[in-house]
């Protein structure tokens, strides 16, 4: 067996052994209520589909500040940046495209038309849970719910609103750190030394009860700077700002909801991942903006209704690093606005209907400016399209062990025209501690606005078809006491994929629908409290991944009969949390993630890349918190590991990830 993963298995062990001043701790219980995947609050055992939930106390027990890492430790989910922390990070699910899954945080879609979203600035300071549904979800979500969609629900006044009398809570968290450096400085030697990083938030929030209803409030605030993990030009500085509003009475709810992340990202690599470029950076920002509320038309009728705006402005610029040197600049503008109307009908005999209609207007428009070897060049795009949706769900128990649920989506879209998705899914449960579940669905993923409208080096295709796809998966879950096992069975064919080709004829489109491909496999689920104070969680993911119509040929990232990019075919994590004191508590998690494809263009003259294989890895993280005595109650000190063993790997071809990084620092919260 590799030596690094004896070692790590022997730290996860030591690191959660009992000692013998073991007491006994609070059992955590698992929240079994899911909402994303009926958009209804369902037990997670009667949706029919794999569901994950990872809860913000889990989180804060690991020490995860960024949602991409709290992904990594879920089944049928792979993770790759190109680098450390602020590189850019994309996220697959069960062998689907990196844009195949939704993002959703609080309600409001964060993808940019077309599905891309960068998961690296996405951090966790005021998360309450966040819920992974694994499986195409297109009829409730419409498009880029290809193959799963993830959901962040943010920490609210919830809790504390719902006292009867007014209460506050504050929070306030500071960590110091450094980490190894990692890969070679410009002159290609080997990277030695370290950097430092820097990471606070701030959060408060409660609830006061007005004239028969609660006002709940609360606001976090958050910053992580770091001076890069690279031997030059590698900072990274991301601001996040969160806020909710809310009110409940007991016929009726309501919430507006805001996020803002202000980023930038600085970076020495080309597209090959050399280290050539002293002054290159990124930077943008984002706000998400959502206003809900719910009403009772009747004691079996619900209204519900939804706003939701988001705008996205990204940035880069690599000015000139010498006289007479090239520079080039770049921008990106996306919003999406989106008014949805809901009716739910709750009727006898556990019959639960639901059907609604949206309808969202996106705009895009982008900018690049440079001056090269072959001269100066400019171009600019704009677009915008809308789309109108129709779709209805039922959800039934026809029996007491039966739960099933299935539904209908209509989209007409401005520009692909009329499109048709559905689901049905059931659960049976064939003894007190086993259910059986079985899921079909499709889905789809509209095209980019760059695909449909660019013009320029490339030129789309506003007749283009949305990618779509189809998927089954059966599973079984089974848990008695303290021990929980699962195991997901799923096949996935995907068609008409998008695809560019470089020898279209002049003014002709560079794009079509001309691909397939297909994704398989198993995931494995184990949960075991195996003493009051010790818990083990354990995940297996087997992907088999291949294309079954590569289309022009051309595309070395989309070869017949081989496997997709940066999907392994095999992964596994442990983590293992234990309260050795009643003030101690530690978490350690190691990630095993086998070996995967992608390309190397390093050679100048192959701008099409040539396919390489990456290495297998095995990473562990840990943490601890102490809780100081009575006379400074609610004071914590923290101390978390990423990349113990300080492991040299690649999740995309040479771009180095992050080496060893220790933090250290202070968590107060007042009540």
């Amino acid at each position: 067996m590799n030596t690094r993963i004896v070692l790590a298995l022997a730290f996860v062990a030591v690191a959660t052994a009992p000692s013998a001043a073991s007491a006994q701790q609070d059992t955590l219980r698992i929240k079994d209520i899911v909402v994303t995947a009926t958009r209804l609050p369902t037990p997670m055992s009667a949706t029919g589909q794999a569901v994950t939930v990872i809860t913000g106390i889990e989180l804060r027990e690991r020490g995860v500040r960024r949602v991409v890492d709290a992904l990594r430790t879920v089944p049928g989910v792979t993770v790759a940046q190109l680098g450390g922390v602020g590189a850019v990070a994309s996220v697959f699910m069960r062998g689907g495209e990196s844009d195949y899954v939704q993002v959703l945080v609080d309600g409001v879609q964060v993808n940019d038309p077309g599905g891309s979203y960068d998961w690296a600035h996405l951090t966790t300071d005021d998360v309450e849970r966040i819920e992974i549904v694994r499986g195409p979800v297109s009829v409730l979500y419409g498009s880029d719910a290809v193959a799963g969609v993830v959901q962040v629900f943010t920490r609210g006044a919830a809790a504390a609103g719902a006292r009867a009398s007014s209460s506050i809570s504050a929070r306030a968290q500071v960590l110091g750190g450094s980490g190894s450096r990692v890969g070679v400085d410009a002159t290609g030697a080997a990277v030695d030394g370290s950097y430092s990083a820097f990471d606070w938030n701030a959060s408060i929030a409660g609830g006061i009860p007005v004239a028969g209803t609660t006002v709940g409030y609360a606001a976090t605030g958050s910053q992580l700077q770091s001076d890069g993990a690279y031997a030059f030009n590698n900072k990274y500085d991301n601001r996040t700002f969160s806020g909710r509003l809310s009110l409940n009475g007991s016929n009726g709810d309501a919430e507006v909801t805001a996020r803002h992340i202000d980023q930038t990202f600085h970076y020495p690599t080309s597209g090959s991942g050399a280290m050539v470029d002293h002054n290159k950076f990124t930077d943008g920002n984002s706000l998400a903006l959502g206003a809900s509320a719910g009403y009772f038309l009747t004691p079996r009728v619900q209204a519900r209704a939804q706003l939701a705006s988001y705008r996205s402005r990204t940035g880069g610029s690599n000015p000139a690093d010498a006289v007479g040197d090239g520079f080039d600049e770049s921008s990106a503008d996306v919003r999406r606005n989106t008014a949805e109307l809901r009716l739910n009908m709750f009727l006898p005999h556990d019959l639960i209907t639901s059907v609604g209609v949206e309808a969202e207007r996106q705009r895009g428009s982008t900018a690049f400016d440079s001056n090269g070897p072959f001269g100066p060049y400019s171009s600019e795009s704009s677009a915008k399209r809308s789309n109108t949706a129709f779709y209805a769900q039922v959800m039934a128990t026809p029996l007491p062990a039966v739960s099933a649920n299935g539904g209908i989506r209509i989209d007409d879209n401005e520009q692909f025209g009329r499109f048709t998705t559905g689901r049905i899914a059931a659960a049976l449960r064939v003894a007190p501690v086993l259910t059986l579940r079985a899921a079909y669905g499709t889905g789809f993923k509209e095209p980019t606005f760059f695909e449909a409208y660019a013009t320029g080096f490339a030129v789309g295709d506003p007749d283009l078809l949305p990618e779509q796809s189809r998927s089954v998966e059966v599973g079984a879950d089974a848990r008695t006491g303290a021990y929980s096992v699962g195991v997901s069975l799923f096949d996935q064919h995907f068609r008409d994929l998008i695809q560019y080709t470089f020898t279209a004829p002049a003014g002709e489109p560079n794009y079509y629908n001309i691909g397939r491909a297909r994704s398989r496999g198993v995931e494995l689920t184990g949960h075991a409290a195996v003493s009051p104070t010790i818990s083990l969680d354990a995940q297996y993911t087997h992907v088999d991944s291949k294309v079954s119509d590569d289309g022009f040929g051309e595309d070395q990232a989309f070869l017949e009969d081989r496997p997709l990019l940066r999907r392994p075919a095999h992964q596994a994590s442990l983590t293992a949390s234990a309260r050795p004191a009643r003030a101690l508590s530690t978490s350690a998690t190691l990630i095993y993630t086998g070996e995967r494809d992608d390309l190397d263009f390093t050679d100048p003259s192959n701008y099409a890349g040539s396919r390489v294989v990456l290495d297998s890895h095995v990473t562990i993280d840990a943490s601890a918190s102490y809780k100081m005595p009575a006379r400074l109650a609610g004071a914590q000190l923290l101390v978390r590991v990423s990349n113990l063993l300080d492991e040299r790997y690649f999740e995309v071809f040479n771009f180095p990830a992050a080496g060893r990084v220790i933090w250290a620092g202070v968590s107060i919260e007042l009540r």
